[in-house]
């Protein structure tokens, strides 16, 4: 599989598997993949609270069950409360609207 079909199953994956788990805090899910790697960086706004932990927790199992044992995956939580911007150069799968004044 090129790197380029990695990505877009790994956008998919991650698409599906936050369904029903972006918990109100969270500003965006940025995924990159490299090589056989793929992480996706939860920016929250605030203190990050453990029902929200678990959301992401939730996503992450759902799209480790997507890939081969080849492939790892995994999901970070980073605070950077709004409005300091998400300077993220990866693939953006969720953002939510923020007040921009």
């Amino acid at each position: 599989m090129s790197e380029r079909e990695l990505v877009i199953r790994a956008r998919l994956s991650a698409q599906r598997a936050f369904l029903g788990e972006v918990p109100p805090a969270m500003r965006a899910a940025v995924l990159s993949v490299d090589g056989n790697d793929i992480e996706v960086r939860c920016y929250f706004d605030g203190a990050i609270a453990p029902a929200d932990i678990e959301s992401v927790s939730v996503a992450e199992t759902e799209m480790m069950a997507d890939f081969e044992p080849e492939h790892s995956v995994g999901v970070r939580c980073i605070r950077l409360d709004a409005p300091e911007p998400i300077t993220d150069d990866g693939v953006w799968i969720y953002f939510r609207r923020e007040r921009t004044t």
